[in-house]
């Protein structure tokens, strides 16, 4: 499998508007990062998450296939985007032939989520899933509740077994994602865990049971300071360290600090987790994401 990271910023993405900051005016483009999101590029095209700048983001990673999208909560900075999947719910949208949209096949480009983000979709963005007498004016969604997947009924996507997983966002239900493929004898995954600030120990369970090795885990981690809907960096390290990635990616990365700054704090507290000290001494990567990061597995 094959990933990148378009966003690994907070809600306020980084530069944050009316701030002055040294790290949201600094030059170095790892300190500049669009809200949260990411797309696996091979062996099949899944975008996880669709936040307000996707445009940006599908043009500057040249994303031309879409072949599912994971959404992770209902919070405008995951999923605003949503219109702009129009392009890959109709074929590039413009027949020259006819002057008219042409429309994909089926039910529409599958999203999956929790039943409640499904409602807030289809509440929030009602003009979707209205009958109109001609398309191509917005995207045609096939929206699908996660609730019947489970271990032994994973959702398949053009070779790629994924899974939710449940974790908390302060009080709100939100859903993390493993995505595995078959290598040799087992699995090889990524693990995707944004937006939380605790998890269930039966979702710990459950990474540890379906994920084979994990490859790369991508982990929220705000900052050095706690927060009531985050992982501060202490927390997703404490975390990584119990489910034993490869390589560790922290991500939803506030502007309190300069990317170099977070790789040195926790190059200074790494010795604090054994199974991730091991991990870097194997060649691993324990430290911040940056937009545009590259995982392979």
């Amino acid at each position: 499998m094959k990933m990148v990271l378009l966003g690994t910023g907070t809600s306020h993405g980084v530069p944050v508007i009316g701030c002055n900051c040294k790290v949201c005016r600094s030059e170095d483009p790892r300190d500049n990062r669009l809200r949260c999101s990411a797309y696996l590029q091979e062996p099949a095209s899944i975008l996880i998450d669709v936040g307000p700048e996707f445009r940006i983001q599908a043009l500057r990673y040249k994303i031309n296939r879409v072949d599912a999208l994971l959404l992770t909560h209902a919070h405008a900075d995951h999923l605003h985007g949503i219109d702009d999947l129009r392009i890959f719910s109709h074929s590039k949208a413009y027949d020259p032939h006819n002057r008219s949209a042409r429309e994909t096949e089926g039910n529409g480009l599958p999203v999956y989520s929790h039943n409640s983000v499904i409602e807030d979709i289809k509440h929030r963005f009602s003009y979707i899933f209205k009958e109109v007498r001609q398309g191509g004016g917005k995207p045609k969604i096939n929206a699908l509740a996660t609730e019947c997947y489970n271990e032994s009924n994973p959702i398949k996507i053009n070779g790629v077994e994924v899974l939710p997983v449940l974790i908390k966002h302060g009080y709100l239900d939100d859903s993390g994602w493993i995505l595995r493929e078959k290598k040799g004898d087992g699995y090889r995954s990524i693990v995707y865990l944004t937006d939380l600030n605790s998890i269930p120990a039966a979702s710990i369970d459950l990474i540890c049971s379906f994920a084979g090795h994990i490859e790369h885990l991508v982990i929220d981690g705000l900052r050095i300071l706690p927060h009531s809907t985050h992982f501060s960096f202490e927390q997703a390290l404490e975390l990584a360290d119990r489910l034993k990635p490869g390589n560790v990616h922290l991500t939803h990365i506030t502007h309190n600090l300069f990317h170099w700054q977070v790789q040195e704090y926790v190059d200074a507290i790494i010795s604090r987790y054994p199974n991730l000290e091991a991990a870097k001494n194997n060649g691993g990567s324990v430290g911040p994401a940056y937009d545009g990061l590259e995982m392979v597995c």
